[in-house]
Order: structure tokens, then sequence, then C-alpha cells
């Protein structure tokens, strides 16, 4: 006897364009593999980058049709696969950023590990589901590319915008100096 398959509402598309392409349908619902969790959705953004895949532009990534988008999530962890050694449980409030070939605009998917972070009671499901990418933006800029330490001096250019004002955060966490001395000029933005 087959078990049913699961079910589940997404926005799928079947061929690049404007926002028209984008259709919602239910589809099967993922279900975790070794080392994933299943996540409920709660919150998802949408950001240039998501913009920019679905017209087919995105120079590093053009998905396998019909696809589903959407890099930050924010949700409840639902189940849990195989070899995922205790890091998240059912019912862990969770947040991240997915790898290019699952999405988060769909009610349930599927995440690893090193996408994922336990969301923090103060932070809300919504301000989590905008965090993954403009987050992750900042601290690459800062840090991995720039190599700020600790009592430099940096400057950042569109500090109002949704990568500018995080690395703002993340300057000041470093702990800047206050010396008049030249400083790096780190692009952001």
């Amino acid at each position: 006897m087959e078990m049913a398959q699961l079910l589940t509402k997404a926005v799928v598309i079947h061929r690049f364009g404007g926002p028209a392409v984008l259709k919602v349908e239910t589809i099967e619902r993922p279900v975790p593999g070794t080392n994933q969790f299943l996540i409920e959705v709660d919150a998802a953004s949408v950001n240039p980058v998501d913009h920019k895949i679905r017209t087919g532009k995105y120079k590093m990534f053009r998905p396998k049709l019909p696809a589903v988008i959407g890099r930050d999530v924010a949700g409840t962890i639902r189940a849990v696969g195989a070899g995922t050694n205790g890091l998240f449980k059912v019912g862990d409030r969770v947040f991240g950023m997915l790898d290019y070939q699952r999405g988060a605009y769909i009610r349930y998917t599927v995440a690893t590990a090193r996408e994922l972070a336990r969301r923090p009671d103060k932070l809300t499901v919504n301000d989590a589901g905008a965090l993954g990418v403009a987050a992750l933006t900042a601290w690459q800029g800062l840090f991995d590319h720039g190599h700020l330490k600790h009592g430099e001096r940096v400057l950042i250019h569109g500090a109002a915008g949704g990568v500018g004002h995080l690395a703002v955060q993340f300057a000041k966490w470093r702990g800047p100096t206050s010396s008049p001395q030249r400083g790096k000029m780190i692009w952001i933005g």
C-alpha cells in the first residue's frame, strides 16, 4: 500500500521573466534527507538577488525550471532527517539563508544546519525572515573580504540600506577606534 504524498503551497516559476511568472501552486512537500531539517516557513523576504534569479539574469545561478526561489527564511523545525546529531529539534524556531537549490517561497522547505541559526526570542519572525542575505553580505564585506580588525576605522557607504544598516552594527560590534588615523574604505552596498 502506497502512502499518500504530502502537499504544500508554493510560489513557483516555470519560466524566467517579470513578476507575472510567479504562480501559487500546490506541489509535493519536501522530505528532509540526511543532514536536513523540514521547516514550516513563517516568513521569507524578496531581495535583489531573488529578482535577478526570477528574471534569469543572475550569472551565478540559473535554476532548473520549474523552481521555487527565495533565499531568506524564518520558521519552525517540523521534522529532522537522519544524521542531524540533535543540532535542532522539532519545535525550534530558526532563521537563515537557503542554498540556491531550495527556495523559501513555500510553506515547507528543507535546510541543512549550516544554513540555519536559532532565532533569538527578541527577534521577530518577520525581522528574522529578512536577515539572511543582507546580514551575510555585510559580514562578508567587512570581515571575509575587508579583513576589518578591532581598533580599525571603516567608512560604510549606503548605511541606511538593507546591507549597510547591518554593516554599521557589525562594525560597531567589532570595536572601531576613536583615533584620528586613516581608516579602511570597504565598499558595502
